[in-house]
């Protein structure tokens, strides 16, 4: 694994929903429910996105490859959220794990569904021929 890679990718999964709430504040003020879903498939498309874009560049591919990224990838979150929701925002630890890292749990599940969807292609398919 590129570990500078894993953190990168890492990183921008975790800024990007997060930049996208600062942005949609009002609207969590407004609908907490909708903000909730506009939040996850921010997470979501970010997180495929993501996959596909590491997996490029990778010759051989597993479900347990992608398991090990998508944890990777969710713990840098967890790791970067941790000191912001519980000291800035004042947020109680059971909290944070019900309302925010139980999200991250998508993280290894997708990267897992599409490494072992990508390892399943065909070479020919697989290196764009």
């Amino acid at each position: 694994m590129n570990w500078i890679r894993v953190i990168g990718y890492g990183i921008a999964l975790w800024a990007v929903p997060f930049a996208t709430s600062f942005v949609l504040f009002g609207v969590r003020e407004a609908n907490r429910a909708l903000f909730e879903s506009i939040i996850v498939v921010v997470g979501v498309t970010v997180t495929v996105v993501a996959a596909l874009a590491y997996f490029r560049d990778v010759k051989t591919v597993g479900p347990l490859h992608g398991l090990v990224l998508g944890s990777a990838w969710a713990a840098i979150s967890v790791i970067i959220d941790l000191p912001i929701f519980l000291v800035v925002f004042q947020m109680t630890l059971p909290d944070y794990a019900v309302d925010i890292a139980l999200t991250y749990l998508a993280f290894p599940i997708i990267v897992a569904r599409i490494s072992l969807a990508q390892s399943r292609r065909p070479a020919s398919v697989a290196n764009g021929y």
